[in-house]
């Protein structure tokens, strides 16, 4: 007989039994990943353990309750309804949000290599358990968004739950050879100008007279903190010092380890630094700082959060770098694929939004886009977010 049950802490699961849960999966729903957001969200998460009949732990769903005002992302009406007109904000907002609240890449966890029909029977029993804190948290609505190919796969198995819609696209380099030139080939592959755009871009780096040393998160964090709130006041964020300081010290304290900076120099400066996380096969690409007014204007961003990952996961062995969201144009034209994030959200007092014919058509439109692989197709459709 199974079980199931709710925690308030993933100190309350050793690591030796979730660990087999996360392998192979992304680091985004990886025990660090998990920790360090748990530190940030609290009170406000809990997860649902399921347990085989023998005791092991075989499904773990994180859940975050909404409150107004925050997990803006993650908020399924403000991101998705809203725009979309037709749908009441007390009907989807707030709402329970499942697997993970940032990071935009999402699955469920449950054990390896269980056969799908018991995986699409523990991930049924974590959603049944997911909407009893749902009522006790009182929210009117649930989500599970930025769903991977691997999470969509999952929740299309489980009978009943409501049809997917596409969140966005990811972005994504295959690494497909194993030389420097490989790359420079396949780029030649899909057109002349994007291995010239891209030598071109390297030897300006190179002529800069820049060099790019590898180091921890835990090593630099002021530094650090003091590039990335440079580049992100750039932007229009405003998020304090003292506020990134604190996310970035939880992000050393529970997954430093996995943690690879890419430093640019000029001498002894420090000028830049792009953030990553390795994980399993895959460099996942997470924060840039630059110090804009000491940069030459030599292709800075390509080289920090492009080529110099491209060139690391060749040389170490890794299949795979994870881009994320956003500027679609300059990864795609670079190399990258993207592959679509679905989510699904339902509330316990409206339809489903597929319901809505015009939400419909709106997704249709969407899903067509992100499978064509087009560039200017997907920068008309997802490159407003």
């Amino acid at each position: 007989m199974t079980g199931i049950d709710l925690v308030h802490s993933l100190s309350e699961i050793s690591e030796s039994e979730l660990a087999p849960l996360t392998e192979g999966r992304s680091f985004y729903v990886s025990g660090p990943w998990l920790r360090a957001y748990e530190n940030l969200r609290a009170p406000d998460v809990a997860y649902v353990t399921h347990r085989d009949g023998a005791g092991r732990l075989d499904g773990l769903l994180p859940l975050y309750r909404q409150r107004p005002g925050t997990l803006a992302p993650y908020d399924a009406f403000g991101a998705y309804l809203r725009g979309a007109g037709g749908f009441a904000e007390a009907d989807w907002s707030p709402s329970l949000v499942l697997g993970q609240s940032a990071a935009y890449c999402n699955e469920f966890l449950t054990a390896a290599g269980a056969e799908p029909e018991a995986e699409s029977q523990i991930v049924a029993d974590l959603l049944r358990a997911a909407e009893e804190q749902r009522t006790r948290w009182g929210v009117p609505a649930t989500s599970a968004l930025y769903l991977n190919r691997e999470g969509a796969r999952q929740l299309a198995a489980v009978p009943g739950t409501p049809q997917p819609f596409i969140c966005d696209v990811e972005c994504e380099i295959d690494i497909e050879w194993d030389s420097w030139d490989g790359y420079i080939r396949y780029l030649h592959s899909l057109g002349r100008k994007r291995s010239a755009s891209a030598r071109r871009e390297t030897e300006e780096f190179q002529a800069a007279g820049y060099t790019v040393s590898a180091a921890r998160l835990g090593e630099l964090l002021e530094e650090s903190n003091r590039l990335f709130t440079k580049l992100q006041e750039k932007y229009g964020d405003r998020t304090s010092m003292a506020d990134r300081a604190h996310y970035l010290k939880i992000l050393a304290t529970e997954a430093d380890s996995h943690s690879q900076l890419f430093v640019l120099r000029r001498g002894a400066e420090i000028l830049g630094v792009s953030l990553a996380f390795l994980w399993d096969d895959t460099v996942y690409m997470r924060q840039l700082g630059l110090d804009y007014e000491r940069l030459e204007g030599a292709a800075e961003y390509f080289n920090l959060t492009i080529y110099e990952p491209i060139r690391f996961a060749i040389d170490r062995g890794y299949r795979r770098v994870h881009l994320g969201r956003a500027s679609y144009d300059a990864k795609m034209f670079r190399g990258a694929k993207v592959r679509p994030l679905v989510g699904a959200c339902w509330s316990a007092t409206a339809e489903p939004p597929s319901a809505q014919t015009s939400f419909a058509a709106w997704n249709q439109r969407r899903a067509e886009a992100a499978e064509s692989g087009d560039r200017q197709v997907v920068m008309a459709t997802f490159g407003s977010r």
